[in-house]
């Protein structure tokens, strides 16, 4: 049986969100209502049904189209019931499922297979999302290449980004094949796992420490370049860019691409008491930019030094999420947001959860205690 057979017909709960809510007859009205808007703008539409959606169909047809279908609520008035369906089915070339896919990350919602057939595909695709990214036009014809990171969600309320600590389904199917991969190449694969352990295990006794040594806090994480993300490889320390700069470190990426970190001190505040960034906040970030801005401006330099390098993202580590107030961390949000992508403030706390999080979704799906 697929997946898609299971929303042949409404089934109804009470739940707290829903998707539509309007003068509607009936499920019918609503549907048609969404058919004819998505004549109009099918890029938002999909976008706002898939903010409180419960999950994205993925499947292809024989003909080798791509169809994606949303399950998500919607409020049937005649019957004064919310309904959980599946809303309707699109069909989209590969470029605009990546799109797609990489949005289905940002609002946590699961991308699962419509048949075991097309897991095989849906896994490729992910993949190629995670690591090499994807092109988009944009309003003016000029095209973009964007490469998702597993650091940043959306609240589905109200759209602001925040760290994102779980880890999608089918970023699991692709980290658990690359795992497998790496097994078959070499037996060292094996202790992944085990060397996640060590790493939480080192993470969190050197923050918990009555005395922080960041020397050592430093070196942990240029041991485990995992708790910056899967993608990672490796981390390549003090690498330096022409005369004029040191970086503390690379990070490369699956596919030989490079990001740039500046790691600070854990025991660095990011606000003052009246919510301004502190100075230590603000120098990291521009030491950042400015090695960003290095790397745009001497490109062929770069890629001679760096192989892969095309355009980094910067990453700044600092403070402790425990120091932040409820405001504090929407400031922070925010001003990830501002930067678009390019540069992004985590706290060490942040990368531990994020390490603790992929731990607990690849011993579940490798089945190990």
């Amino acid at each position: 049986m697929d997946r898609l057979s299971l929303w042949d017909e409404a089934r109804t709960w009470r739940v707290p969100l829903i998707t539509f809510i309007g003068d509607h007859e009936s499920v019918d009205d609503s549907i048609r209502r969404i058919e004819d808007a998505l004549e109009e703008d099918s890029d938002k539409v999909f976008l706002d049904v898939l903010k409180t959606a419960k999950e994205l169909v993925f499947d292809v047809k024989a003909d080798g189209a791509i169809t994606l279908t949303p399950v998500s609520w919607i409020l049937d008035l005649n019957t004064q019931q919310q309904a959980l369906m599946a809303i309707y089915t699109q069909e989209c070339d590969e470029s605009e499922a990546k799109g797609r896919i990489m949005s289905a990350m940002l609002f946590d919602v699961p991308v699962i297979p419509n048949r075991p057939e097309v897991s095989d595909v849906l896994e490729v695709l992910v993949g190629e999302v995670l690591n090499t990214g994807f092109t988009v036009l944009n309003n003016d014809g000029s095209s973009m290449h964007l490469r998702p990171r597993a650091i940043a969600r959306f609240d589905r309320g109200n759209d602001q980004p925040r760290i994102r600590s779980l880890v999608q389904p089918a970023e699991v199917v692709h980290l658990v094949n690359a795992l497998d991969q790496e097994r078959r190449q070499n037996e060292r694969a094996k202790s992944i796992l085990a060397s996640l352990d060590r790493a939480i295990l080192d993470l969190q006794s050197l923050l918990a420490a009555s005395e922080r040594n960041e020397h050592d806090l430093q070196r942990c994480l240029s041991r485990y370049p995992i708790f910056f993300g899967p993608s990672y490889r490796r981390v390549i320390p003090k690498h330096r860019l022409g005369s004029e700069y040191e970086l503390d470190y690379a990070l490369e990426l699956l596919d030989g691409s490079i990001d740039v970190v500046e790691i600070e001190a854990s025991t660095h505040r990011l606000y003052g008491l009246k919510g301004d960034p502190t100075s230590a906040l603000v120098h990291a970030e521009q030491q950042v930019l400015d090695w960003l801005a290095w790397l745009d401006e001497h490109s062929p330099y770069a890629r001679a030094n760096l192989p892969g390098v095309r355009r980094a993202t910067g990453i700044v580590v600092i403070g402790r999420r425990t120091t932040l107030t409820e405001r504090d961390v929407q400031r922070l949000a925010w001003r990830n947001d501002t930067f678009g992508g390019r540069l992004v403030v985590l706290t060490f706390d942040d990368l531990l959860e994020r390490a603790r999080s992929l731990r607990r979704f690849l011993r579940e799906e490798v089945g190990s205690d």
